[in-house]
């Protein structure tokens, strides 16, 4: 009964193919949502508009 329990418990301690997958999902989600938030911050502002234009939008004269 001792080695059923130790390979038991060995065999709960391997990383198998979906924790591999669940870990490296998760990782690639943080990733994309931290170059996302820095890309959104650190973009430059956009050039102001001219003064002799109706348009709010700074991209549309």
């Amino acid at each position: 009964m001792v080695t059923l329990n130790s390979s038991a418990s060995n065999r709960s301690k391997r990383p198998n193919l979906e924790r591999q997958a669940l870990a490296f999902t998760i990782g690639l989600y943080l990733f994309i949502c931290a170059a996302l938030l820095i890309v959104h911050y650190g973009a430059p502002e956009p050039p102001p508009s001219r003064s002799d234009s109706s348009s709010t939008s700074p991209y549309n004269p």
